[in-house]
């Protein structure tokens, strides 16, 4: 009996631990591995296995945690006291539109054992998001440019996961910053991208939003310098000739829409970090307006880099 009682708050209770088969995947890809559950004192009813993904993100200094997605993996079954092991196999599918792990945005797999009438086991484990290969694909080749990542490359946004630029060797354009959402699509990949150019006479720099579409040969392994070549001639003809760029709605994207020849997505692409956004919903919107205020009220000169550097808490047990 005394066990049984240790056991409800958790004292020779039974354990559980998710093992990864690897440590990172990629969007749309499937996550597989064990759970793996030793017994305790005592025997104990199990009413649900399950797996929370959850994505912690920093908003100005604010640690703001949000439930992604809930994996079931097995429902009513005893766990019989020690030496007593058991192994449960899994796969989960990343979700596609969700960000890719940077400083800023991380993820967690929280194992929940519930246990009937007794404490909750759990288990914390860390997973890596990565990119689409073609979206790793094209963040090589502005690498290859000397196009680098700045610090807070990879912030979300109401339009969804924002990776930004500047030129570590001089491009022969006057680019300052460029910042790219991406847009995945099965025959292509699409790219909004901002240019932060620095024009006319007294080199005022001046933002211009564009389109640039990457076709699936260019993506292909092997096509490295060819797809950089395509990449920096889009970028010079958009900063050579900037008034030509033809007009390009973010929101449009954000409803479903791309491109500014008014073609409506399929369902089968998706925005890198529009899921994310959506969880975060008007948090970034207020984000965004604070941003606008602080710019409004800037007395000129050049603000700090965003802080990313953060204490995880549980997700690192």
């Amino acid at each position: 009996m005394f066990k049984k009682l240790m056991a409800k708050f958790g004292v020779g209770a039974a354990t559980v631990d998710l093992k990864l088969d690897a440590p990172g995947y990629r969007l749309g890809e499937t996550m597989t591995g064990v759970v793996r559950i030793e017994g305790g004192n005592v025997e104990q009813r199990i009413s649900e296995l399950s797996a929370v993904l959850l994505m912690r993100v920093n908003l100005r200094g604010q640690e703001v945690t949000r439930q992604v997605q809930v994996y079931p993996i097995s429902r009513n079954f005893t766990v019989q006291p020690k030496p007593f092991v058991q192994e449960i196999p899994f796969s989960f599918e990343m979700p596609p539109e969700l960000a890719v792990s940077t400083p800023a945005v991380q993820y967690a797999l929280q194992t929940r054992l519930d246990v009937e009438m007794a404490l909750d086991p759990t288990d914390f484990d860390r997973v890596e998001v990565l990119p689409p290969e073609p979206v790793e694909r094209v963040l090589r080749a502005f690498d290859r440019l000397n196009l680098r990542q700045k610090p807070d490359s990879g912030k979300l946004t109401p339009y969804g996961q924002e990776f930004s630029f500047f030129p570590a060797a001089n491009l022969g354009i006057p680019l300052n910053e460029l910042e790219v959402v991406f847009f995945t699509a099965p025959d292509e990949l699409r790219m909004l991208v901002e240019l932060d150019l620095a024009t006319g006479f007294m080199r005022r720099e001046k933002e211009y939003k564009a389109e640039i579409v990457v076709p699936q040969p260019l993506l292909a392994s092997g096509q490295e310098e060819e797809l950089s070549r395509y990449l920096l001639e889009k970028i010079r003809e958009f900063a050579n000739n900037p008034q030509a760029i033809p007009y390009v709605s973010l929101a449009s994207y954000r409803q479903g829409h791309y491109g500014h020849h008014g073609h409506h997505g399929s369902g089968m692409g998706g925005m890198i970090g529009g899921m994310a956004a959506g969880l975060l919903g008007g948090m970034l919107l207020g984000e965004m307006m604070s941003s606008v205020e602080e710019m409004a009220f800037d007395d000129g000169g050049e603000g700090d880099e965003m802080d990313f550097d953060f204490d995880f808490g549980g997700f690192d047990e």
